[in-house]
């Protein structure tokens, strides 16, 4: 656990700031150039506009990044335990084989490793094949290497499931600065993130599908983002998503 005062006595520091894991993600953005990103489909940035990030790991992080008086303020919170639900005729053959959390299914559900592994299980019982893989790294690298039709269509739903939930995130925050997809997952799945289904769930908001158009999304390939955002706030926090 950290302790400010603790922190304060120990290293003789006048002031100590504690920042949320996602709010230093968030703060990455702006100090991160284009070699530390990879574009997935169109959009251009729109400088001083409002950027948000999604983080898929041991959960579902996600901050928003807002430009206000010259700088940069990161907006924590807790939208990876927003509700989805299913919307296609195959989300509604395997939603009844996820494990709802208090009678319902969050993003966090889906959209993290033990989501992957959800996803998969789901995908397995509505076939009535055996789950026959035990964690998220093996069936993300099953399917990449297309060796395995459960584990391919387990990462495309990922990937319609997370471009879903990213362009509510857009929405909220209004993201014309860009969505971006941090986190050692995303970086995993560039090669599937790169395929249809992520833009066009992203894109898929009608009646603002047009806008959604507009906006660009990104995974952070940077391989210490957190760090180098909290870097360069410590140094500059005027820093802009564009550049």
């Amino acid at each position: 656990m950290i302790k400010p005062k603790d922190m304060l006595t120990a290293l003789s520091l006048e002031d100590v700031i504690i920042i949320n894991d996602f709010e230093a993600q968030a703060l990455a953005i702006a100090s991160i150039g284009d070699e530390g990103r990879e574009q997935i489909g169109p959009g251009t940035i729109l400088e001083s506009a409002s950027c948000a990030v999604l983080g898929p790991g041991t959960g579902l992080g996600v901050a928003g990044l807002v430009h206000a008086q010259h700088t940069w303020f990161p907006v924590p919170g807790e939208g990876g335990h927003v509700d989805v639900g299913p919307r296609t005729e195959r989300d509604y053959q395997i939603w009844p084989f996820l494990e709802p959390i208090e009678g319902r299914i969050s993003a966090e559900q889906l959209l993290c490793g033990r989501g992957i592994m959800n996803i998969y299980r789901a995908v397995c019982e509505s076939k009535a094949w055996d789950p026959a893989l035990a964690d998220p790294a093996a069936v993300t690298t099953s399917a990449l290497a297309g060796s395995d039709a459960a584990t391919v269509e387990t990462v495309s739903l990922f990937s319609t499931y997370l471009g879903r939930v990213a362009g509510d995130m857009a929405m909220i925050f209004m993201a014309r600065g860009g969505v971006f997809l941090a986190g050692g997952i995303s970086q995993k799945i560039l090669p599937a993130l790169k395929k249809p289904e992520f833009r066009q769930a992203f894109e898929d908001k009608a009646p603002h599908s047009a806008l959604l158009k507009t906006i660009p999304t990104f995974v952070v390939t940077h391989p210490t983002a957190a760090l180098s955002g909290l870097a360069a706030y410590s140094r500059t926090p005027s820093l802009r998503c564009g550049n």
